[in-house]
């Protein structure tokens, strides 16, 4: 759970993005990033207890066994894909 926090908040699009608003912008943008990386251990520190004690690993599989149903795993997963597609597009 804590590898997948740290992994979903860097890719090849957010190193090559970075670097190139870092040049543009300069070093005030990495601040961003040190203040992402402080606040992901927090909300780690959090919510890794609660999936565990649930016996989960994503967001939508909580969501399914907090709620029941399929219908609002479902609409996050999708919710959340659409959110990527949008976000990579910009």
């Amino acid at each position: 759970i804590g590898a997948s926090l740290f992994a979903s908040n860097i890719g090849s699009g957010h190193f090559v993005g970075l670097a190139g608003t870092g040049a543009a912008a300069g070093i005030a943008t990495g601040g961003f990033e040190w203040n992402a990386l402080v606040l992901v251990v927090v909300l780690g520190w959090l919510f890794v207890p609660i999936y565990i004690k649930a016996g989960v690993v994503t967001m939508p599989e909580y969501l399914r066994k907090r709620f029941g149903g399929k219908r609002i795993q479902c609409y996050l997963s999708v919710l959340s894909l659409l959110l990527y597609i949008f976000t990579k597009i910009s």
